[in-house]
Protein backbone atom coordinates (compact mmCIF):
# COMPACT_ATOMS: atom_id res chain seq x y z
CA UNK A 1 0.00 0.00 0.00
CA UNK A 2 0.88 3.30 -1.11
CA UNK A 3 1.38 5.60 2.49
CA UNK A 4 1.24 8.69 0.15
CA UNK A 5 -2.78 8.83 0.04
CA UNK A 6 -4.42 9.78 3.38
CA UNK A 7 -3.51 6.80 5.96
CA UNK A 8 -5.43 6.42 9.56
CA UNK A 9 -4.49 4.40 12.29
CA UNK A 10 -6.28 1.70 14.04
CA UNK A 11 -7.44 4.11 16.42
CA UNK A 12 -8.58 6.47 14.09
CA UNK A 13 -10.55 4.40 11.85
CA UNK A 14 -12.05 2.85 14.45
CA UNK A 15 -13.37 6.32 15.72
CA UNK A 16 -14.64 7.34 11.81
CA UNK A 17 -16.06 3.78 11.97
CA UNK A 18 -17.54 3.79 15.15
CA UNK A 19 -16.62 0.92 16.40
CA UNK A 20 -14.09 -0.97 18.53
CA UNK A 21 -10.16 -0.83 17.41
CA UNK A 22 -10.83 -4.72 17.83
CA UNK A 23 -12.95 -4.85 15.68
CA UNK A 24 -11.31 -2.70 13.07
CA UNK A 25 -8.52 -4.98 13.64
CA UNK A 26 -10.74 -7.80 12.46
CA UNK A 27 -11.52 -6.03 9.33
CA UNK A 28 -8.02 -5.76 8.77
CA UNK A 29 -7.51 -9.94 9.25
CA UNK A 30 -10.50 -11.07 7.43
CA UNK A 31 -9.37 -8.67 4.42
CA UNK A 32 -12.41 -6.03 4.65
CA UNK A 33 -9.67 -3.47 5.32
CA UNK A 34 -6.47 -2.71 4.21
CA UNK A 35 -3.51 -1.70 5.90
CA UNK A 36 0.09 -1.40 6.29
CA UNK A 37 2.82 -1.70 9.21
CA UNK A 38 5.51 0.64 9.37
CA UNK A 39 8.48 1.21 11.59
CA UNK A 40 10.98 -0.66 13.70
CA UNK A 41 9.55 -3.47 16.27
CA UNK A 42 8.24 -1.77 19.69
CA UNK A 43 7.26 1.40 17.85
CA UNK A 44 5.42 -0.11 14.65
CA UNK A 45 1.67 1.53 13.66
CA UNK A 46 -0.68 0.00 11.14
CA UNK A 47 -2.46 2.85 8.58
CA UNK A 48 -5.04 2.21 7.00
CA UNK A 49 -6.04 4.01 3.80
CA UNK A 50 -8.68 6.44 4.33
CA UNK A 51 -10.55 4.94 1.21
CA UNK A 52 -11.24 1.58 2.70
CA UNK A 53 -12.69 3.22 5.68
CA UNK A 54 -14.94 5.54 3.43
CA UNK A 55 -15.70 2.20 1.84
CA UNK A 56 -17.01 0.85 4.70
CA UNK A 57 -18.53 3.91 5.83
CA UNK A 58 -20.48 4.59 2.70
CA UNK A 59 -21.99 0.90 2.55
CA UNK A 60 -23.61 1.27 5.87
CA UNK A 61 -26.34 3.29 4.63
CA UNK A 62 -29.58 2.73 1.81
CA UNK A 63 -31.83 0.03 0.85
CA UNK A 64 -29.88 -3.03 3.29
CA UNK A 65 -30.02 -0.45 6.47
CA UNK A 66 -33.69 -0.09 5.74
CA UNK A 67 -33.89 -3.95 4.86
CA UNK A 68 -32.59 -4.53 7.86
CA UNK A 69 -33.99 -2.41 10.23
CA UNK A 70 -37.27 -4.15 8.77
CA UNK A 71 -35.96 -7.46 9.85
CA UNK A 72 -34.79 -5.97 13.79
CA UNK A 73 -38.26 -4.61 14.28
CA UNK A 74 -40.04 -7.97 12.81
CA UNK A 75 -38.07 -10.07 15.07
CA UNK A 76 -38.38 -7.97 17.80
CA UNK A 77 -42.17 -8.26 17.50
CA UNK A 78 -41.81 -12.23 17.31
CA UNK A 79 -39.25 -12.05 20.35
CA UNK A 80 -42.16 -9.98 21.88
CA UNK A 81 -44.85 -12.22 20.99
CA UNK A 82 -42.75 -15.26 21.89
CA UNK A 83 -41.90 -13.80 25.52
CA UNK A 84 -46.08 -13.33 26.05
CA UNK A 85 -46.71 -16.89 25.38
CA UNK A 86 -44.20 -17.90 27.06
CA UNK A 87 -45.32 -16.44 30.43
CA UNK A 88 -48.49 -17.35 29.75
CA UNK A 89 -47.40 -21.43 29.90
CA UNK A 90 -45.49 -20.17 33.39
CA UNK A 91 -48.53 -19.47 34.77
CA UNK A 92 -50.39 -22.20 32.97
CA UNK A 93 -48.06 -24.00 34.65
CA UNK A 94 -48.06 -23.22 37.52
CA UNK A 95 -52.14 -23.36 38.24
CA UNK A 96 -51.10 -26.84 36.99
CA UNK A 97 -48.67 -27.46 39.82
CA UNK A 98 -50.50 -26.42 42.63
CA UNK A 99 -54.06 -28.53 41.57
CA UNK A 100 -51.26 -31.56 41.23
CA UNK A 101 -49.65 -30.50 44.53
CA UNK A 102 -53.88 -30.34 45.92
CA UNK A 103 -54.59 -34.08 44.40
CA UNK A 104 -51.63 -35.20 46.26
CA UNK A 105 -52.73 -34.23 50.02
CA UNK A 106 -53.17 -37.06 51.77
CA UNK A 107 -56.11 -37.91 53.09
CA UNK A 108 -56.98 -36.38 56.78
CA UNK A 109 -56.42 -39.01 59.50
CA UNK A 110 -60.01 -38.64 60.32
CA UNK A 111 -61.29 -40.10 57.15
CA UNK A 112 -58.11 -42.58 56.85
CA UNK A 113 -59.96 -44.10 59.89
CA UNK A 114 -63.22 -44.31 59.03
CA UNK A 115 -61.71 -45.85 56.06
CA UNK A 116 -59.75 -48.49 57.89
CA UNK A 117 -63.07 -48.82 60.07
CA UNK A 118 -65.24 -49.85 57.28
CA UNK A 119 -62.72 -52.11 56.07
CA UNK A 120 -62.31 -53.93 59.77
CA UNK A 121 -66.17 -53.86 60.47
CA UNK A 122 -66.27 -55.77 56.23
CA UNK A 123 -63.31 -58.08 57.44
CA UNK A 124 -65.57 -59.02 60.44
CA UNK A 125 -68.21 -59.75 59.05
CA UNK A 126 -66.33 -62.07 56.00
CA UNK A 127 -65.31 -63.70 58.86
CA UNK A 128 -68.61 -64.80 60.69
CA UNK A 129 -70.06 -65.95 57.30
CA UNK A 130 -67.36 -68.39 56.98
CA UNK A 131 -67.23 -69.35 60.59
CA UNK A 132 -71.28 -69.73 60.05
CA UNK A 133 -70.39 -72.65 56.97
Amino acid sequence: MATTSRSLTVAEAAEVLGVSERTVWRYLRSGRLHGETIGPVGQQRTLIDASGVEAIQSGRGGEDAAALQAEVDRLSDELAALRAERDQMRTALASARVEMARLRKPVSSRAGDMVLAGLSHLATRRGMRQAHR
